[in-house]
């Protein structure tokens, strides 16, 4: 979980020197010992900051946590499309769009919040809220406005865009994700089983949504 870039002004300089150094800190420590067992004191120990610079922050571990993984979505849910997205043919489209979504949710960083998330939720549900709002709700929503254009310039049908994306997503992680996250598959798939398995879900999708040009 990477932290925001600070800004470029002095003061804007050094009130994101500070945020990015709390962020990176928190992100450390929950994935090393859990998001229960990491406390806000921890939190500001590590950073090198007071209690009051923290909370003037973040006013929660919650609303910590939700910053960690809305910074990591800013940065990577841009690049799983790119500004030229709408201009490639369909089919392209969405294999660019899936295969940089398996990437994502099959690398190491993305594994280890996902199981922080999973193993703490049930004491803690805010968690499980910030992790979903922050990050599959971000990735959900570039896939459904993408197939809601392509509905309106006619290239798919798609009368309900969230229910479609909910499912090339489904798709597209698969028993891929589970397995990684179970430990069952020692290494995630290679790039020539990932594209494959990217092409087949497009493919069905595809077929299923009345591609009427490519």
């Amino acid at each position: 979980m990477s932290p925001p870039p600070p800004a470029s002004g002095p003061a804007e300089s050094a009130a994101g020197s500070r945020t990015s150094r709390i962020m990176v800190a928190a992100s450390r420590l929950v994935l090393e010992h859990g998001y229960g067992a990491t406390s806000m004191d921890a939190v500001a120990r590590a950073a090198g900051v007071s209690k009051a610079t923290l909370y003037a922050h973040f006013t929660s571990k919650a609303d910590l946590f939700a910053a960690i993984v809305a910074s990591e979505c800013a940065r990577v849910v841009p690049a799983l499309a790119g500004p030229d997205i709408d201009a490639l043919p369909v089919t392209e489209a969405l294999e660019r769009m899936g295969r940089n979504f398996l990437d994502l949710v099959l690398s190491a960083n993305a594994l280890g919040v996902f199981r922080v998330v999973v193993a703490e939720t049930s004491r803690f549900p805010e968690l499980g809220r910030a992790f979903y709002r922050s990050g599959p709700e971000r990735t959900l929503a570039m896939l459904s406005d993408y197939l809601e254009r392509a509905d309106r310039r006619g290239l798919l049908a798609v009368p309900d865009p969230l229910a479609a994306a909910e499912l090339l997503w489904g798709m597209i992680r698969s028993h891929f994700h589970l397995r990684c996250l179970l430990g069952v598959d020692s290494e995630a798939p290679d790039a020539a089983e990932r594209d494959l398995h990217v092409r087949r879900a497009v493919s069905l999708f595809v077929r299923g949504h009345g591609m009427r040009e490519s």
